[in-house]
């Protein structure tokens, strides 16, 4: 491994924003120098449930959501690599009264955003959608049939691979120890057998990006939460249905194969690092998943694992400076990181290049936590 003494700029972290930023940079001509840990997409990327939606509770998300969808569309013919993206739909399904009225809040407020697909579909709409789910419990949902879910690994690789081909350098299994900052304000950038010398560094390292921030002395609010996955083994009749989430529990399932892929947050678990699978919260799940879609009952399970979110304390990313010239951010996407990705990556690439931030990233800026100027986002799973 070889790698230069200076750089203009270094990104920590090579996960799909920071791969996204990469590339998006050397569009511009920047060629950035990313750093990533371990291999690319190694760490919440590569575990996350590949989700693209549209249907968020704040505007800023709701817009950054809409153009990510849309670069997701054009990603083929700009980077080479299929995304694998497939508009099967989102589904939100409630049970509360409290649940249908923020709906039709999101759904008002989605639409006038721009998002025109998506509607608020009363119990026998959803029984129509999804056949066989229990609705007996249910008081509406709001479906938009242009969300759906990609690949991420073939997201993040296709960037990076389009990013080395305008001349970014991209380097796995390359871990930043440390970050100084010099007496002239530049950044001395320290891995375990090199140092680099740069003016700009972007800290995009997902669930680690705390500990990064702390190398310049700049703290994030950013918090690791372990979420499980699980994947059943091929049913006897397929579910064709669209990632359907139900929002009192939150749990969630979507086509995997010829099974479906299932996912659920725990809100007693504290934060931690760890990502061992816990097979007990298995049946807690799957107690869940079978009350919803009763054809999953004596289903199998396949497969499972555990990923980190990277939670921030109004779930809503951080993404812009701080108050240390030349270091910037993005982080903090509480879930939501790879459908954001490509829309925050052309931003953020935006942002660093003019040094100045654009109308599409002030709602996200580190200082709304000092100011307490923050919106948090309801709509997470």
């Amino acid at each position: 491994m070889s790698l230069p003494p200076r750089a203009t700029c270094v990104i920590v972290g090579g996960g799909v924003v920071g791969c996204s930023l990469a590339y998006h940079l050397a569009k511009h001509g920047l060629k950035a120098l990313l750093l990533e840990a371990h291999e690319l997409a190694g760490g919440s990327t590569g575990r996350c449930a590949g989700g693209v939606r549209q249907q968020f509770s704040t505007h800023q998300n709701v817009v950054l959501g809409m153009e990510s969808r849309n670069l997701l569309l054009q990603f083929a013919d700009e980077t080479g690599v299929d995304p694998g993206f497939r508009q099967i739909g989102y589904l939100f399904v409630g049970t509360q009264p409290s649940h249908i009225e923020l709906f039709h809040r999101n759904v008002a407020m989605q639409q006038a955003a721009g998002l025109r697909d998506v509607t608020f579909l009363e119990p026998d709409a959803i029984g129509e959608l999804v056949p066989g789910i229990r609705k007996e419990d249910l008081l509406g949902g709001t479906y938009c049939p242009s969300d759906g879910i990609a690949s991420p690994n073939e997201v993040t690789t296709g960037y990076a691979t389009a990013a080395r081909r305008l001349g970014a350098h991209i380097e796995e299994n390359t871990q930043v120890v440390d970050i100084e900052v010099t007496e002239s304000g530049a950044f001395r950038v320290i891995t375990g057998t090199h140092e680099i010398e740069t003016g700009i560094v972007v800290d995009c390292a997902g669930a680690h990006a705390g500990a990064v921030g702390q190398m310049v002395g700049v703290p994030l609010p950013v918090l690791p939460y372990r979420r499980h996955i699980f994947v059943t083994e091929p049913l006897a009749e397929p579910l064709r249905i669209p990632m359907t989430v139900d929002f009192g529990t939150s749990f969630y399932a979507h086509p995997e194969g010829g099974g479906l892929l299932l996912g659920m947050s725990d809100p007693d678990e504290g934060s931690s690092f760890s990502t061992e699978v816990s097979w007990d919260f298995l049946e807690h799940l799957v107690e869940h998943a079978v009350w919803r879609l009763p054809a999953l009952a004596g289903a199998g399970i396949k497969t499972g694992w555990a990923g980190l979110y990277e939670v921030t304390p109004d779930h809503q990313a951080i993404i812009g400076k701080t108050r240390v010239p030349g270091f910037w951010v993005s982080c903090g996407f509480s879930g939501h990181g790879f459908m954001q990705a490509p829309a925050a990556g052309a931003h953020l690439a935006d942002a660093i290049v003019a040094d100045a931030i654009p109308e599409q990233l002030v709602s996200f800026s580190l200082e709304r936590f000092s100011s307490e100027q923050t919106e948090p986002e309801l709509a997470v799973i």
